[in-house]
């Protein structure tokens, strides 16, 4: 189980989308989620869903089965008195509102 530090203290959020058999560029790209500028239900969103996802990160072990996709999370503090955590969640096993927040983030092209 990943421990999280205070959400309160957390500046951004990476997201990635990443394995499987085939390279995807739109699906590797990484979303952002500014916590310091984001509207505060959308931050609360966010801080749930890595609350919920942080537990099934552990079930986590890239390159195991073969397709097996998952999302790398980046939760960066910008700040020395907290490091920055970074944490895999096998999609299968994702909160639905984090694979929401990832589509929701998708860049525009």
């Amino acid at each position: 189980m990943i421990d999280l530090p205070s959400l309160d203290l957390a500046q951004l959020v990476r997201l990635t989308r990443e394995g499987g058999l085939a390279y995807l560029p739109g699906l590797a790209q990484p979303r952002s989620i500014d916590l310091a500028t984001c509207p505060p239900d959308v931050r609360q969103e966010v801080c749930d869903a890595l609350q919920h996802a942080a537990p099934v990160a552990v079930a986590c072990t890239p390159g195991a089965g073969g397709d097996q996709r998952y999302f790398h999370v980046e939760v960066v503090y910008g700040g020395a008195e907290v490091a920055d955590v970074s944490f895999d969640v096998p999609e299968t096993d994702a909160p639905e509102t984090l694979v929401r927040l990832w589509k929701g983030q998708a860049p525009q092209e």
